[in-house]
């Protein structure tokens, strides 16, 4: 069965509310139903992602180091944003 776009937000604001990183194939993974296969769901991960970043609610991490998603190739992972 196919997720929602708020069903995959909320995927990926549970994985990363104890401010640890994770990776996108993880919430794929969680979000894929038993013989489903969950790569498909990464294009869309990505997708709602971005946007989490944009409304400052999420972060990516490349090398240990916090970046922009505009043009971002490789393996990446997403944490929540740090707070002060």
């Amino acid at each position: 069965m196919a997720k929602a776009d708020t069903d995959i937000r909320q995927a990926i604001l549970e994985a990363t509310e104890d401010s640890r990183s994770v990776a996108p194939r993880e919430i794929a993974q969680v979000l894929a139903e038993e013989g489903e296969d969950w790569r498909k769901y990464l294009p869309r991960i990505r997708h709602e992602a971005v946007k989490l970043h944009a409304d400052g609610l999420l972060v990516f991490i490349r090398k240990k180091k916090v970046v922009s998603p505009e043009g971002l190739k490789g393996v990446y992972r997403f944490s929540s944003p740090i707070q002060d």
